[in-house]
């Protein structure tokens, strides 16, 4: 294995790495908004709200 290989390696490891990263501060951003909108969903199943404020 010579340097060019592993400097390849190293550097798709760093984007590969940058990219799950990224992926999971967007997913876990969204986080709240998926509860808030489950928990209207419920609430409006139940029938306990007609979804206005």
């Amino acid at each position: 294995m010579d340097w060019d290989t592993i400097t390849l390696l190293v550097l798709a490891a760093f984007g590969l790495a940058g990219l799950v990263l990224t992926l999971a501060a967007e997913t876990l951003s969204k986080v709240p908004a998926v509860i808030e909108a489950w928990r209207r969903v419920r609430t409006t199943w139940r029938g306990g709200d007609d979804g206005s404020r």
